[in-house]
């Protein structure tokens, strides 16, 4: 199963910047990585389960997340794609043609640190699915 990220715009330079690859490296250990970042974001046209990050979403634990990428894993889904808007959101066609809206917490964070915390909790859930230490 191959994971795509679909972020709203270029990840900036400096700290963020170092962290996305940081944490895609270490997630790509467990499947392969595809990262998106188009000036307007729209559906992938691919087949597969799509997640909008969006604070109205479902808020799952880590071992939630890490359910949620085995079952994808184990039903032969193809490509799981993670969307995250920019600074006024989702837009909505990309809403609309989710499969599950994830709230990664129910405060606003900034589109760029988002960005981050969605692959470290993708990458704590293959530590989880994996039985490695990481995850205490």
């Amino acid at each position: 199963m191959k994971l795509v990220f679909c972020f709203s715009g270029k990840t900036q330079q400096g700290p963020v910047r170092e962290l996305v690859e940081e944490y895609s490296s270490r997630v790509r250990k467990y499947a392969p990585v595809e990262i998106i970042e188009p000036k307007a974001l729209k559906p992938q046209r691919r087949d597969g389960i799509h997640v909008v990050c969006a604070p109205e979403g479902t808020t799952l634990t880590s071992e939630g997340m890490a359910a949620l990428i085995e079952r994808a894993q184990s039903s032969g889904t193809r490509h799981l794609f993670f969307y995250t808007g920019g600074p006024e959101g989702l837009p909505r066609d990309v809403a609309a043609a989710a499969d599950m809206s994830l709230s990664l917490s129910g405060m606003t964070f900034n589109h760029q640190l988002v960005r981050v915390m969605l692959l470290e909790q993708v990458y704590r859930a293959f530590t989880i699915i994996r039985g490695e230490p990481y995850h205490k």
